[in-house]
């Protein structure tokens, strides 16, 4: 109608009441007919989004009428009570028009679904699932609502994955993982059934991670191929024959299995995890296998069970009672720790590794220990801790204390060299600390005694090189390299160094029945240890020098050195581990045996080694400079690149620069 119009008043008659009348447009409109006038209406034409937004929602409130039909229907056709499972197949809605559910899905402007759906749920979950379910270009959309029966309370899940239905019919994916079951060698008739015993039985030698009296031979074969696979392939490397062939076909054959365990999550199993870190040890290609083992145990959530486990002893021993045997508790209670110890065993071991690679061979950080590392210890009070958790947490103490030096004297810290000095002063007294401390708890442990002379052997060697890793690590922090110029501070500092790797010649030369007779079983970390040391020796005793006739005791206790580790190495077939480092070894002393014959000097009278640096210098820098390639490569051990050069003829090399 016309506006003028529009605004138009009717007049009330004399006496009454004046009402306004508005158009309300419809046509002819109803102020128009009260006043008896002719409607003039004008359309105005409607934006288009405005259209386009009324077609949404007129969509929108057709999809809520039909969605409510559903569940009207739903509730009419249900029978089954609520305490049924919750995997019953919902029944799947059809709507009629395709075509407009392809439009509202594909439209930009179109919101999402706000569902109040209300109704009762199973009184252990506290909510009803509701199933939505659409057929978009063969694949199925699930949208689930929680009900309404806390107002005000944001459902936590409004997503959930619905079970595979009998009766619906799924288009088939073009891609399928293979769910292959793993195969045992005996049962494809690799091995025989003794010769695999023969194998396993050197399983609790490897890392301290296993049960002896829940792990037995049977147990694992029942429990995992893979894992008995692995522990029969290791086995095989120790025990087999002299050429080695049956522990290399086992080794391939294992190599393919773990690829299957890595790439099927539903394989994923605590032994799988054990598996992966038997294998980690003993391979070349420790770095990625022990990362995806530490995936998988993330999966599995291994590192939750030592909180666990813990929370459980802290609350038992303020109520002064123990479950053991079933005496103050269920079979159920006392089978679930046992199981919280293994994963927790399984965990600690996996740390260690992580924290050896890390410090010792490059490894970027993975896993961090928060708070006190001794918090370990608790766990030798339970029931199910054996003797091989003496070995387990103590190293787990070490290499925590281990990871905080490296994270602290890093090549390119903040720290001044005497900031340096005070750390090196206090990290020693830390690791005094955790060696009397572990020497106490050993000596104290009745069912250890058997084992003490090989587990306190183990523990002197351990600190002996984390002293001498702690020294190097400081000297590179410092960025110092020639002796020569070393401050009376620094050279404190490498004296120390030397004497850790003195003391670690003598632990493992004079105690050999106890450590280099179990080398055998050692990965290729413990075997480089050895090498490097002594390597490191023969260096520090150029570049610092000694007597004559400690060079020549030095000599001596390599090649002794050379002699036991030829025993252990013959007895094994690890692919290229203690071979390598038994040759460097050997290459090692014939180097600085040929050094200490040219330093000689003509007077025998002479105790101290005064030959000229510039009569010495082709002798000197070919052991001076030797540096393995291991060492550059595959582990981060410093201290091979010091040197010595003397400050005279460094100032007169650099005035001749400057003169020319």
């Amino acid at each position: 109608m016309q506006a003028d119009e529009y605004l138009h008043v009717v007049r009330a008659p004399p006496g009454k009441r004046r009402v306004p009348v508005r158009c309300d447009g419809d046509r002819p409109c109803g102020r128009c007919q009260k006043i008896e006038k002719q409607c003039i209406f004008y359309e105005v034409p409607k934006d288009p989004v405005a259209e386009r937004l009324e077609a949404v929602e007129s969509e929108l409130a057709s999809l809520r009428t039909q969605l409510r039909e559903v569940q009207e229907d739903f509730r009419k056709t249900r029978t089954v009570p609520a305490a049924t499972d919750h995997s019953t197949a919902a029944p799947q809605y059809q709507p009629p028009a395709r075509s407009s559910r392809r439009e509202i899905l594909n439209s930009d402007l179109a919101p999402p679904l706000s569902l109040d759906v209300g109704g009762t749920g199973r009184a252990s979950i506290g909510y009803e699932r509701r199933v939505f379910t659409n057929e978009v270009n063969g694949h199925n959309l699930h949208r689930v609502n929680p009900a309404s029966t806390s107002p005000g309370k944001i459902p936590t899940q409004l997503f959930s994955s619905v079970p595979e239905r009998q009766n619906t019919k799924r288009k088939r994916s073009c891609f399928e993982i293979r769910d292959e079951a793993v195969v045992d060698f005996i049962a494809k008739g690799m091995i025989s059934k003794d010769s695999a015993i023969a194998y396993f039985d050197t399983y609790d030698r490897y890392i301290p991670i296993f049960d002896p009296e829940f792990d037995t031979f049977d147990s694992v074969r029942d429990r995992s191929s893979i894992l008995l696979n692995a522990l029969c392939t290791i086995g095989s490397m120790i025990r087999s024959d002299p050429d080695g062939s049956m522990s290399e076909i086992l080794h391939r054959e294992l190599k393919k299995w773990i690829n299957v365990i890595i790439q099927n999550r539903s394989l994923n199993s605590l032994e799988s995890v054990q598996a992966m870190l038997v294998v980690a040890c003993y391979s070349a290609d420790r770095l990625w296998i022990l990362s995806f083992a530490t995936r998988m145990a993330l999966d599995l959530g291994l590192h939750e069970a030592f909180q666990i486990l813990t929370d459980r002893l802290v609350i038992r021993n303020d109520h002064d009672t123990w479950i053991e045997d079933g005496r103050s508790g269920s079979i159920h209670d006392v089978q679930e720790e046992r199981l919280l110890m293994r994963k927790s065993r399984t965990w600690f071991g996996l740390l260690v590794l992580e924290h050896i690679f890390r410090v010792d061979a490059g490894k970027p950080p993975g896993i961090r220990f928060l708070g006190n590392a001794r918090r370990c210890r608790m766990l030798l009070s339970h029931p199910a801790s054996t003797i091989l958790d003496l070995r387990l947490f103590s190293q787990v103490e070490l290499n925590i204390l281990r990871a905080t030096i490296n994270d602290t004297l890093t090549p390119n810290t903040t720290l001044s060299c005497h900031e340096v000095s005070d750390f090196v002063h206090e990290t020693k007294t830390d690791l005094d600390l955790w060696f009397d401390d572990w020497l106490r708890i050993i000596g104290n442990c009745e069912p250890a005694k058997q084992e003490s002379p090989y587990l306190l052997v183990a523990l002197r060697v351990q600190k002996c090189w984390a002293e001498m890793m702690l020294n190097c690590k400081a000297l590179r922090a410092m960025g110092v390299e020639n002796v020569a110029a070393m401050t009376p501070n620094e050279q404190e500092i490498l004296l120390a160094a030397k004497a850790a790797a003195r003391r670690h010649l003598n632990l493992i030369i004079f105690e050999p029945n106890y450590y280099l007779a179990k080398l055998k079983y050692a990965m290729d970390f413990v075997w480089a240890k050895c090498a490097f040391s002594f390597l490191l020796l023969l260096k520090l005793s150029r570049l610092l020098p000694d007597r004559d006739e400690q060079h020549r005791d030095l000599l001596d206790q390599g090649k002794r050195l050379v002699e036991e580790l030829s025993g252990a190495s013959s007895s094994s077939n690890q692919p290229g581990g203690g071979n390598i480092y038994l040759q460097i070894l050997k290459v090692s002393i014939e180097k600085f045996g040929r050094a200490l014959e040219e330093s000689r000097p003509s007077a025998t009278e002479g105790p101290i080694n005064t030959s000229p640096f510039w009569e010495l210098f082709d002798a000197q820098a070919d052991l001076q400079w030797f540096m393995p390639e291991q060492f550059v490569s595959e582990w981060d051990f410093p201290g091979l690149n010091l040197f010595f050069f003397p400050t005279a003829m460094q100032d007169f090399f650099g005035d001749f620069s400057l003169a020319m």
